[in-house]
């Protein structure tokens, strides 16, 4: 793991706590214990381009009675499509980000995202991931299109791209776009490796890094997703392009010095980053980053990057994960 949680690191997380999802503009639903200004400089990006990517857990992370904070106050699983998808809206227009990924979003959820972002600007596109529901979503039916999967949205046009990087034995879809992040063009995927299978998520990732290569031919590229290992691992070695890795990627929070305990002595950045995962199924909770915004390291400079604690009234297991980036 790229390194314990320190008292820094807890404060920096905790000036986010209401910013994960900002307040709903709903008038039902929910009150939340503490509210951020959602405009304060905590809140904004420091950097030129934004980034912004959430694994969702579809709209029922579990149904462990146990598990009550996944719940908003007044919702049940049905309701969080409304629900979450509000807050995901919400989130997202306050950040402004250029490029947008989801994970685990159920087909429900994504009309609702997809019909709210649109309004304000921006082109959407979807694509099934191929591997059943993960049991995250009450409402999947591949027949009539409620479908399970992964999105992406941009400020400027987008095409559609689902690639196949699993086996027949491990399906696994890859959606990305041919799009833009102001006047320049980029490839842009929403990303989501397998969890299980080890050597299965190499196989894929290796697939991703050469195809990753083969794209900056052309264009930068922007690869944002729940990769399912840690920064030290060895198959995250194929995106990074320093501390070992063998890739052609800056992650945003490749710099935070809160996480620094692994770097060699005297680095400014290392394989390391905030917490993006959070589970209690666990003794003791499992913590740890597993979520990633990869810019090609040749377009993109002075990287940035924080994961949004939404508190015991999260909805997912795992965290927002927001970047930011210029241009080099």
């Amino acid at each position: 793991m790229g390194g314990t949680i320190t008292v820094t690191g807890t404060r920096r997380r905790l000036r986010y706590l209401v910013a994960a999802f900002g307040v709903l503009a709903l008038t039902v639903q929910v009150a939340l214990t503490a509210q951020v200004a959602l405009t304060s400089p905590e809140a904004q990006a420091s950097t030129d381009l934004k980034f912004w990517h959430f694994n969702m857990c579809g709209n029922k992370c579990w149904e462990d009675p146990q598990n009550e904070h996944n719940y908003l106050p007044g919702t049940d699983s049905r309701g969080e499509v409304t629900v979450r998808a509000a807050q995901i809206v919400e989130s997202i227009s306050n950040y402004g980000p250029d490029i947008v990924t989801l994970n685990e979003v159920c087909y429900s959820q994504y009309r609702a995202i997809r019909a709210a972002l649109i309004a304000r600007g921006y082109h959407a596109t979807y694509a099934s991931s191929g591997k059943g529901t993960g049991g995250a979503c009450d409402n999947y039916d591949d027949s009539v299109g409620r479908k399970f999967g992964m999105a992406l949205f941009s400020k400027q046009s987008a095409t559609r791209e689902p690639y196949d990087i699993g086996t027949p034995e491990h399906p696994n879809r890859l959606l990305c776009s041919d799009t833009a992040i102001g006047s320049r063009a980029v490839k842009a995927c929403s990303v989501h490796l397998g969890a299980k299978d080890k050597e299965e998520r190499a196989l894929q990732a290796s697939k991703l890094a050469a195809m990753a290569s083969e794209w900056h031919k052309d264009k930068p590229v922007v690869l944002m997703g729940d990769f399912n290992a840690e920064p030290t691992e060895d198959v995250m070695g194929k995106f990074y392009d320093h501390s070992g890795g063998t890739g052609i990627f800056h992650e945003a929070d490749e710099s935070d010095p809160a996480y620094s305990e692994d770097w060699p002595a005297g680095a400014v950045r290392g394989r390391s980053g905030e917490i993006t995962f959070t589970t209690d199924r666990t003794d003791p909770p499992t913590v740890k980053k597993i979520d990633y915004i990869f810019l090609s390291a040749a377009d993109f400079k002075a990287v940035e990057g924080d994961s949004l604690y939404g508190g015991q009234r999260r909805t997912s297991d795992h965290r927002v994960y927001r970047g930011g980036a210029t241009w080099q």
